[in-house]
């Protein structure tokens, strides 16, 4: 059975289909990518963001595609499980710190200096990363069988990670030049790691309060907005 696609995983997916489908080939389709000579220089601040959303030409448009399976399928559980807000809380900021980390290196590297960061791999790779260790005692109903999230987890990091580097050699680039493409989903992986340890657990879905009935004392349960919210949703 397909999970719901939730609508914050949703939304980066749609971001990213129309930055990188209806936007990738306007003119001022280059301002959209970092390049941490650029930003390092005061220019094109806005970069580590839209660049988190503007997938490269070629074989990166299938990027789209995996995108789209890691937010449905993994993204989404895990929305469902913090609700929307803390969802995009963490895979956005995981993204961004990526993003300007490995721009920031650009100040030591030169390799990194000189390249040309984009796509959604930070993002996903959050998503991934934060699926395996949240799930991680739990098992996914596949089919006829179970399987372990935190192998799921692994199949998927691999290929998220491995998928920017594909790209670049495709392109022509060479093993030097094609490494700083891992750096933004590393940094973001980590992130993600630091969000998850007081995350873990699932949200308190409400908080008991004393009423007062005719003279009798009772507790009942108040349900939290988000709470209501995420079951409307559900």
């Amino acid at each position: 059975m397909l999970p719901s696609f939730r609508r914050g995983a949703f939304g980066l997916f749609a971001l990213a289909f129309v930055v990188t489908l209806l936007l990738g080939d306007r003119p001022f389709a280059a301002a959209l990518e970092l390049r941490p000579d650029q930003l390092l220089s005061g220019r094109l601040w806005w970069t580590p963001l839209s660049g988190l959303f503007r997938e490269p030409e070629g074989l990166g448009m299938l990027a789209l595609l995996w995108t789209l399976i890691v937010q449905w399928w993994l993204g989404s559980r895990l929305e469902g499980f913090w609700g929307t807000p803390r969802y995009l809380i963490m895979v956005m900021v995981s993204g961004l710190v990526g993003m300007l980390g490995a721009a920031a290196l650009g100040l030591a590297v030169p390799a990194m200096r000189e390249a040309t960061l984009v796509g959604s791999a930070p993002l996903d790779f959050a998503a991934v990363v934060a699926f395996g260790f949240v799930f991680a005692k739990e098992r996914l109903q596949v089919g006829s069988r179970e399987i372990s999230p935190v192998v799921v987890a692994l199949v998927s990091g691999l290929v998220v990670l491995s998928f920017p580097l594909i790209v670049a050699l495709a392109a022509g680039a060479s093993i030097a030049h094609a490494w700083p493409s891992l750096v933004p989903a590393g940094i973001a992986g980590v992130v993600a790691l630091l969000f998850v340890q007081p995350w873990r657990r699932r949200p308190t879905s409400g908080k008991v309060e004393r009423a007062k009935h005719r003279g009798q004392s009772h507790l009942r349960v108040v349900r939290s907005s988000d709470d209501m919210l995420n079951r409307l949703l559900a």
